[in-house]
């Protein structure tokens, strides 16, 4: 089985990269970030999957490891085929949408192509598990949770579940109030405000 390829840039476009390796033609559908480490004209180097499906055979490449490992993950609920899954992390980074599945964020999800409210549900009930250990794909993606994450934790902690958290934290987002910048101290004070207030 394929893993990994090394070649020249032929072309990119769309998330779609024409790979000569030694002659031969790849075509790779490749998430944003992959297509976007790819220069035409210049050699790269891309971790890659092969699947064969009713439709033929298909190529996906990633960045690096830990993205086609979530992409593995990602194809393994029910509805989602390698090339939505490709078209997810076409339109979003793997760590965002790992951390819209931590904080139960359905909305968020439902923006991505293809996804509407009942898959963004099942994403997150079916990929919780792979979150739920140290050594979890999360883990692994983002190297170390997330301010989100962090906070949903620490409110686990103080007796709180993480329906409500992650219910207070999409309110918290649909209100402005939260940023990409906000600390985990930030995020459960302003957590612990909100449910107070309720």
């Amino acid at each position: 089985m394929l893993r990994f390829l090394s070649g020249n840039v032929v072309s990119v476009s769309d998330n779609i990269v024409v790979l000569d390796v030694n002659g031969l033609g790849f075509e790779l559908a490749c998430t944003g970030r992959a297509a976007a480490q790819c220069r035409e004209g210049e050699r790269a180097s891309m971790v890659v999957y092969l699947q064969y499906s009713d439709a033929g055979a298909s190529l996906f490449g990633f960045a690096d490891e830990r993205e086609r490992d979530f992409f593995l993950k990602l194809i393994t609920v029910k509805g989602i085929g390698g090339r939505m899954g490709m078209n997810i992390l076409k339109s979003a980074p793997a760590e965002r949408v790992a951390g819209w599945i931590m904080s139960s964020d359905t909305d968020s999800l439902s923006t991505l192509p293809g996804v509407g409210k009942k898959t963004a549900e099942r994403l997150c009930f079916e990929m919780r598990r792979h979150f739920e250990t140290k050594e979890g794909v999360f883990a692994a993606l983002a190297g170390e949770p997330g301010a989100v994450e962090i906070a949903l934790e620490a409110l686990r902690s103080l007796g709180f579940s993480h329906g409500d958290g992650a219910a207070i934290f999409r309110k918290l987002k649909a209100d402005g109030a939260l940023s990409e910048d906000s600390g985990p101290e930030e995020l459960i004070r302003m957590a612990l405000k909100e449910l107070k207030r309720n």
